[in-house]
């Protein structure tokens, strides 16, 4: 018999079925089996973990674990290693390392618990730290006896026995000290305990030993305990020596035998024989280290909180209201740090803050606890102490599968908790600070802190993904889901998809602005970059050369790459081979559904990453697969997100597109549409759950129709599809709401009209050449294109006006009546309204097609004639009740009279102010669509000849035929100015709302995927950002066709004649403010608005409108001189034209890649290029191409691009450095023309009290004006351009005065001005107080500029008092000390402090500039040198407010400050002393420097006196010569 059969057939032998064993948890080895067994009291269990199929009677032989330095991946391979039966196979003494192992590691059913002994690992001898403790540290007898420890295996800690000599005396537990400095512990009776015992790792850990810890530090006599504790924290790893550990332990234990007088005696002797310097700069690196202030800009989460914390850091305590606003990188970092103590239930809620000092030091659960690990509060209820997120993370690589999935279960707890509370938030919540009466818990930090670098999350999933039981892996999938947002980012596509039509996917990658240079003027709204390179997803390895392809990629790279963008280091750790492989093993459902969910969400990711996933072999074949599973009718949920996942992909590229059409998977991802066409009565019987399901799967399917139809392909499929599609077009029944799936019939039948309108746009113009000649469907050769006939239209068009009777809709009906609204079914309405905007969408985009609107010169094309059904689509417009008809149209036919006091409009207007935010999205889209066709439907009939009059006459329309001809935008006036006047008021409350997302120059503070930012409220993944952006795009339009219209812009105070000037003026304002919040708002994607917005704010109308607006501001400024110039015509249409193209070029750029593939391809096609043949165009048809081009990709990625805008984007006119080559230059003097409109522009826009001017910080206007004439005088040499910089000086300097009150009326107000507010509005005050921080604000390096500015300002300035101002404006006291140094260190050394203006003359008021006295010692010692060096001199005759400036300061330092800066005041005495005596014409300078402040009194100026007096005699510290000038000076004054 074989040794297999003979282990089956022994005594206690494994049995086929499964048993119970209870895994007792293990102890490590005795030098004994009895001293092992007395080691092990019950009460000394920590738990047990029971598996099925076990007695719990039957003899337990519990694992062994193999210790393994952490995070090393731990596999099934690496133990417990199991031996063959043999006598004393569980002797001390017959152990050796067997490398057989049994087929299956893991798979404890055929281990026989008595008979099969664990394979123990040898021990080390000579290394026995049993009592070591005694020595470092304080602990009580119990806990240095108690515990038996484990000699383990250290793979990577290796220490010689002859390195450290350890003896350990049996009645001894002192220290001694030796020869050679070694601390040596006595070992003799080391083994005769169980207790005695102990491995290097219970006594070392793995993470690097403090440098700060590794010397005698200056530390206060309390605090001998602490340092103690910190012994037993003492680590070693590879890189540390031996005689290092035995140093510091020596010191260690030198410091707890020392008393506190003995400590601090040493202390002062150490002091004594060191520099001061070096003794301040060791105390600060201490003090950064243990307060985790060094490398505060880097990774978040990284640094080590120690005892010097701040007070926000605390564990136990939450964070004050001021300290969650994130502004400050110092407050967040605390904020995340904190996270590490955080213990978290199974369910994600959190318990509190653990007090053990191990993790608030970023300690993790370390291997060599593997005992505490892999049996971690299992006894009772695992939830009742809760886990932290490390402990979660370890716990994940447990041998115990039980563990591991408990550990992946609560991970997915805690993530998902993390994001339905952002989700919970208000966008708000990012400017204005949230009630902590509920003890609200900070989810932003504990998602930042999940994903960010220090728990390495990411390899360790990736590592459970490669699990052997499946539900390890399924939990890891779930994890993986969650950490990628899967479920939010899908629900926000999923909106975006119902209500923009042509809209583009935005790439989710976590992204970042690029800093700001001195070419663009420093301003921020800088390009966004991806967190990681894209370069880094794919790692390029080496083909023939594998050992260099494996230096160059490592597991840290990986790590490094996961903690700047998650789904960035999941592919690239292999993430999709993995899922591949798991596709093609035939998964569960569960399972399947969540890989292919994971897919997905890493398509989003960016085009690197769909392209990662093209090119991994057989992933798209096996999700293909999926689409056709079982060969049945049955609907999985993975087989939707299959056909996402292909959607997804293909719109990244045209060519991607076309190999699926040509491979046949778009074929088989359509394959439900290819069936025999049924009924509805079928659909409905089939029950609600199945319609769910069906009705989700045709909606991906559509849209992924039309994503190909959008490329110009799968255009010829529509008579295969055509008999399903019908059954979808057509108003619904009562069977349908009766049996509550109307909304699932909506979202069908809404995508079913969205394909129809994508090919409406394939469409050739009806009137083209080409269109006569070929009537059939076709292929363009040249672009590889296929088109639509026209022949299918007319019965589109006549199911879709069956949908213009509002009437014959249910829930939309309700709408039209002002009595019946309410908010009771506004959910299902939405459905439907959406349903009618696709109607309307593909209505207005057959209009198109007619009479393109494309006509940016206003000119009309005349048509020879118009198809029946564009009078049909007007009057269903005009009498369905879409918008209210003004009492003094009459109708002919009576059956309209019901609509002329209510309309769709109002009900539109009402959902948007009353519904929620996804009934206010079907709102504004059906808003916007029926603008599209109203305007269509007006064009192409105002286009039409005769032969269309005739027409209508004959079809006997009556009145409202007329009404027709006259133009559908004269009935609705009244609808959209209320709509208007309903919008203006949300745009100016959205944009600064939308301001405040982005934080510390990213998009979110977590390197997650689209929701996954972490911005609170989903930040720019929020359905309110759409529902902002949205309503932008409308407001746009209604301006466009209210400025179009022959009434000119409409007057939004109803009853108001629009004549009246004021309030005309009014309506500009208006227009202007919201079109500059439009500004703010718009995304990626949405360039095309940001340039209709451009061509409102600068039109010349407009510019002209602001200049009226100066000269009546300036009527009430106190200015030198009125304004005498005017501005002409053809300045107006100049300005206009340098304005718009400057901002378009230097907002609205695109950065170019230096290699793009994926623009190679997008044309690359095997169709061969045929040569077009000219045809003749009939002369009164000016059209533009017959077909649409299509599109070469339908996704906009946020790199590359700089939108949305910050605040200050109207200051780059007048910072116009942007193009430093010339580049966009068309004339020399097209920078200066720029900079001249921008100036008008932003007096006019500070004029007229625009809101974004107002919120622009001063800070930022201030350095504008300084950029302008950095480089050149020329703005200041033309009169016009001269008077407005003055006038913008003279404005600003009074805000600054204001804040300045402010800041001095304030007490509370601390350096990081973010502790206590209130509310948003104080917070806001409080935020603007550091006005002038210049280097803090605009950029670090802002010294330089300074620098560069004042030899701008030296070289041709000849003292031109305008640029003396700007320039003297940075010797503020509001401006933070680097600036101020570097500005008068600057002057001073170009010699240029005589052309500064007199202090009255400078920008505000003299008392900022003088007050509060100067403390900083080196701008005190700068003016002093000043002084003596003469450089003062010329600046004391012109009266400069450099010489005032100095004289008040020096005077108040020496006559007024408290005597801290003792030292410094008699070095400044002595120095104008001695310059005094070798420069006799400084006595006028000394006699007013010592008269500075004194009042005019005179018995109070001569007691004050006598002190300076007594004051600079002090200074001169008995020197004779010294005191004789000060007694001379003294004679001078009459004294």
């Amino acid at each position: 018999m074989d040794a297999p059969a003979k282990r089956r057939h022994q005594s206690g032998g494994a049995h086929p079925t499964r048993r119970k064993v209870v895994e007792e948890p293990f102890h490590p080895a005795a030098p004994t089996p009895a001293a092992a067994a007395a080691a092990a009291p019950p009460s000394r269990l920590v738990g047990a973990i029971v598996e099925k199929g076990f007695t719990a009677a039957a003899p337990s032989s519990a694992p062994r674990p193999s210790v393994l330095p952490f995070p090393v991946a731990r596999h099934r391979s690496h133990g417990p290693h199991w031996g063959p039966v043999a006598k004393g196979a569980g002797k001390d003494g017959d152990e050796e390392e067997d490398a057989e192992m049994d087929t299956d590691e893991t798979d404890y059913q055929q281990v026989a618990s008595a008979a099969a002994g664990p394979v123990r690992r040898k021990e080390k001898k000579g290394m026995d730290f049993s009592r070591w403790r005694e020595f470092v540290g304080d602990a009580p007898p119990k806990q240095r006896q108690g515990k038996p420890a484990q000699a383990k295996k250290q793979s990577e800690l290796k220490i010689d026995a002859g390195a450290v000599t350890l003896n350990v005396g049996a009645a001894s537990a002192g220290v001694r000290e030796l020869k050679g400095g070694a601390m040596q512990i006595d070992s003799g009776n080391a083994r005769e305990g169980p207790g005695a015992a102990i491995s290097v790792s219970d006594v070392v850990s793995k993470k690097p030993m403090n440098e700060a810890e590794s010397r005698v530090e200056l530390v206060k006599p309390g605090e001998v305990r602490n340092l103690a504790s910190h012994g037993e924290r003492m680590q070693l790893d590879g890189g540390e020596s031996s005689m290092e550990a035995e140093i510091n332990a020596e010191n260690m234990a030198r410091l707890a035998g020392m008393s506190a007088g003995e400590i601090a005696e040493a202390q002062a002797d150490i002091i004594n024989k060191m520099n001061s310097a070096l003794v301040e700069m060791l105390r600060r690196r201490g003090r950064e280290k243990s307060g985790g202030t060094k490398g505060a800009g880097k990774d978040k989460g990284t640094e080590n909180p120690g005892p010097q914390k701040a007070k926000g850091a605390t564990p136990g305590d939450w964070l004050m209201a001021g300290e969650h606003s994130g502004r400050s990188w110092k407050a967040w970092s605390g904020r995340v740090e904190r996270i590490r103590s955080c213990r978290f239930t199974l369910d994600g809620d959190v318990l509190g803050f653990q007090s053990s000092q191990g993790q608030q030091d970023g300690n993790k659960t370390h291997a060599e606890n593997v005992a505490e690990r892999d049996f971690l509060r299992t006894e009772g209820d695992p939830a009742a102490v809760g886990y932290t997120i490390n402990e979660a993370v370890a716990l994940t690589r447990s041998m115990v599968p039980g563990q591991r999935v408990l550990a992946l279960q609560l991970l997915a707890s805690i993530l998902n908790r993390a994001l339905q509370s952002l989700h919970k938030m208000d966008l708000l919540d990012n400017v204005k600070e949230m009630d902590f009466n509920d003890k609200f818990h900070d989810w932003q930090a504990v998602w930042a802190y999940a994903l960010g670098p220090e728990p390495e999350l990411v390899l360790s999933l990736r590592m459970a993904l490669d699990d052997n039981h499946d539900s390890v892996v399924l939990s890891c999938a779930k994890v993986i889901n969650a950490m990628l947002s899967f479920e939010f980012n899908e629900s926000y596509f999923e909106s975006l998809e119902r209500v923009v039509d042509h809209g583009k996917d935005i790439c989710t990658a976590p992204v970042f602005r690029s800093k700001p240079d001195l070419d663009g003027g420093f301003l921020e709204g800088g390009f966004w970059k991806y967190n990681t390179k894209p370069s880094n997803i794919l790692p390029q390895y080496g083909h023939n050369d594998e050992d260099e392809g494996d230096e160059k990629h490592t597991i840290q790279d990986d790590v490094v790459v996961s903690g700047q963008d998650v789904a960035a280091g999941f592919i690239r750790m292999g993430i999709l081979p993995r899922i591949c492989f798991l596709l093609e093993m035939d998964p569960p459902p569960v399972l399947e559904d969540y890989l292919v969910s994971i897919l997905v969400a890493l398509a989003r990711h960016s085009p690197q990453s769909a392209d990662a996933i093209l090119n991994c072999p057989r992933l798209i074949q096996s999700v293909t697969k999926l689409l056709s599973k079982q060969g049945s009718m049955e609907i999985r949920s993975s087989q939707i997100k299959g056909v996402t996942l292909l959607k997804v992909l293909s719109k990244y590229n045209r060519q991607t597109c076309l190999n699926f059409v040509n491979h046949g998977v778009f074929q088989q991802a359509m394959w439900h549409w290819y069936r025999k066409a049924g009924t509805l009565e079928d659909w409905v019987r089939s029950g609600k759950e199945q319609c769910k399901l069906s009705s989700a799967m045709m909606v991906e399917q559509l849209r992924f129709w039309r994503t190909c139809i959008s490329y110009g392909f799968c255009v010829t499929h529509f008579a295969d599809l055509f008999p399903v599609l019908c059954l979808w077009l057509s108003p619904p029944n009562k069977k349908l709401s009766e049996h509550n799936v109307l909304v699932e019939f909506s979202s069908v039948a809404r995508e079913s009209y969205l394909v129809l309108g994508a090919l409406a746009q394939r469409l050739p113009l009806l009137h083209s050449v080409e269109q006569l000649a070929k009537q059939d469907v076709g292929i363009s050769a040249s672009s590889y294109m296929e088109i639509w006939s026209w022949s299918h239209v007319v019965p589109m068009v006549d199911l879709a006006l069956s949908w213009l009777r509002l009437n014959d809709i249910p829930y939309v009906c309700s709408l039209i009546s002002s009595q019946n609204r309410n908010t009771k079914h506004m959910l299902e309405a939405s459905y439907l309204i959406l349903l009618i905007a696709s109607v309307l969408g593909m209505l207005n985009s057959i209009l198109e097609r007619i009479s393109p609107d494309a006509t940016y010169d206003g000119k009309s094309y005349s048509l020879p004639w118009i198809p029946d059904f564009v009078p049909k689509i007007g009057l269903g417009i005009i009498g369905n009740g879409f918008f209210s008809i003004s009492g003094t149209v009459a109708f002919g036919n009576l059956d309209h009279q019901s609509f002329c006091s209510t309309s769709l409009v109002q009900g539109l207007c009402y959902m948007r102010c009353h519904g929620k935010v996804d009934v206010s999205l079907s709102s504004i889209s059906c808003l916007q669509r029926l603008m599209q066709l109203s305007w269509s439907v007006d064009r192409v009939i105002q286009g039409a000849t005769k032969g269309f009059s005739e027409h209508l006459n004959e079809s006997k329309t009556g009145a409202v035929g007329k009404l027709l001809g006259e133009g559908i935008s004269s009935l609705w006036h009244d609808d959209l100015s209320h709509l208007l006047t309903s919008l203006l008021p949300m745009i100016s409350s959205q944009w600064s709302i939308l301001q405040n997302i982005e934080v510390f120059g990213r998009g979110g503070p977590a390197p997650g995927v689209g929701f996954g930012w972490g911005a609170r409220g989903g930040g720019f993944w929020s359905l309110k950002c759409l529902l902002a952006q949205l309503d932008s795009q409308l407001v746009l339009q209604l301006f466009k066709n209210f400025s179009s219209a022959p009434g000119g812009p409409v007057t939004l105070n109803n009853g108001v004649n629009s004549d009246n000037v004021t309030n005309t003026a009014v309506t500009v304002s208006d227009r202007i403010s919201s079109s500059l919040g439009v500004s703010l708002i718009a995304g990626p994607g949405q360039i095309s608005m940001m340039e209709k917005a451009f061509d409102i704010l600068l039109e010349p109308s407009i510019l002209k409108y602001l200049k009226s607006s100066i000269h009546k501001f300036v009527s009430h400024m106190a200015l030198p001189k009125p304004f005498e110039w005017d501005i002409t015509e053809d300045e107006y249409l100049l300005f206009s034209s340098v304005l718009n193209s400057h901002f378009r070029s230097r907002w609205l750029s695109i950065k170019k890649k230096h290699s793009d593939k994926y623009a190679g391809n997008n044309n690359s096609t095997n169709v061969p290029k045929i040569p077009e043949t000219l045809e003749t165009i009939q002369e009164e048809t000016e059209l533009t191409e017959a077909v649409n081009e299509p599109r070469s990709t339908l996704v906009v990625e946020w790199a590359h691009q700089r939108l949305p805008l910050p605040v200050h984007w109207i200051l780059s006119a007048i910072c116009c450095i942007d193009d430093p080559k010339g580049i966009l230059s068309t004339s020399a003097n097209y920078i200066l023309d720029v900079s001249r409109a921008g100036l008008i522009f932003l007096f006019g826009l500070e004029a007229i009290s625009a809101a974004q001017c107002l919120h622009a910080p001063v800070i930022w206007k201030m350095h504008a004006l300084s950029v302008s004439i950095r480089s050149s005088m020329d703005l200041l040499q033309e009169d016009r351009s001269r008077d407005i910089f003055h006038a913008l000086q003279e404005l600003y300097g009074q805000h600054l005065d204001m804040v300045c009150q402010k800041y001095y009326g304030s007490h509370s107000v601390k350096e990081d001005d973010s502790v206590g507010m209130a509310n948003l509005e104080e917070g806001k005050e409080i935020s603007r107080l550091e006005i002038l921080r210049f280097q803090e604000k605009i950029h670090g390096s802002y010294t330089t500029f300074v620098e560069s500015l004042i030899e701008q300002f030296a070289a041709v300035s000849y003292g031109d008092v305008i640029f003396g101002r700007q320039v003297a404006i940075y010797l503020h006291r509001m401006v933070e000390p680097a600036v101020r140094l570097a500005a008068w260190n600057a002057l001073s050394n170009a010699y240029v402090l005589e052309l500064l203006p007199p202090l009255d003359k400078c920008i505000g008021n003299m008392e900022g500039y003088l007050e509060p006295l100067e403390a900083d010692e080196k701008i005190l010692e700068s003016y002093a040198k000043s002084w003596t060096s003469g450089v003062l001199d010329k600046a004391a005759q012109r009266d400069s407010m450099a010489y005032t400036l100095v004289k008040h300061q020096l005077s108040g330092f020496v006559f007024q400050c408290s005597a801290s800066g003792k030292t410094l005041r008699y070095k400044v005495v002595k120095s104008l002393l001695r310059c005094y005596a070798q420069k006799r014409h400084h006595e006028a300078m000394l006699k007013s420097f010592v008269l500075q402040g004194i009042a005019l009194d005179p018995e109070c100026s001569s007691n004050e006196l006598d002190r300076r007096f007594e004051i600079l005699k002090d200074a001169c510290e008995m020197n004779s010569s010294l005191l004789a000038e000060v007694q001379r000076l003294k004679a001078s004054l009459g004294q």
